[in-house]
C-alpha cells in the first residue's frame, strides 16, 4: 500500500463503513457504551483522598458510571455507592477514571467498574434490562 492509497485519521473515522461493519463503526463515531444507562444519584469518594462521600447526579449502565465532575483526572480511582430498586442493600464498588468530558453539554467523569460484586453486577443489568422491557 502507497502512501498515497492511505486515508488520514479523519476520513478514516468519517469514512462511510463497510457493510457487516457498521455497530463497530457507530461506536467508534459515537457512543462507545454496551448497555444502556439510567439517571441515578451516585455518592463518590476519592481513594487517595479518603474523606466523606459527595453526591453527584449521573447515570450508571452495566460497566460503570457517568457522573458530573470536571477536576478528577484520568486513571483515579474512586469509590462508588449507591442503591438500585429490588436491592436491599446499598452498592459499594471500586471504578476507574477512564475519560473525563470537559466540553458543551454535560462535563464529567465517566467510570468503569473495577472491583463490584456479582449480585450488584447482575442486579445493574436486570435493572436496566426491566426499564428497556416498561419502554417497548
Amino acid at each position: 500500500m502507497s502512501p498515497k492509497d492511505r486515508r488520514s485519521g479523519n476520513e478514516r473515522r468519517t469514512a462511510p463503513p463497510a457493510e457487516g461493519n457498521t455497530r463497530r463503526a457507530e461506536r467508534r463515531m459515537g457512543d462507545r457504551r454496551d448497555s444502556p444507562r439510567v439517571p441515578m444519584k451516585i455518592l463518590v469518594r476519592q481513594v487517595e483522598l479518603g474523606g466523606s462521600f459527595e453526591e453527584r447526579s449521573g447515570d450508571i449502565g452495566v460497566g460503570g458510571v457517568f457522573f458530573e465532575e470536571r477536576s478528577l483526572p484520568i486513571g483515579r480511582e474512586v469509590e462508588l455507592r449507591f442503591r438500585l430498586p429490588g436491592l436491599e442493600r446499598e452498592v459499594r464498588c471500586q471504578g476507574e477514571v477512564v475519560r473525563v468530558s470537559q466540553g458543551p453539554g454535560k462535563p464529567g467523569a465517566h467510570v468503569r467498574f473495577v472491583d463490584i460484586p456479582t449480585d450488584a453486577e447482575l442486579a445493574i443489568a436486570k435493572y436496566l434490562d426491566d426499564r428497556e422491557l416498561t419502554k417497548e
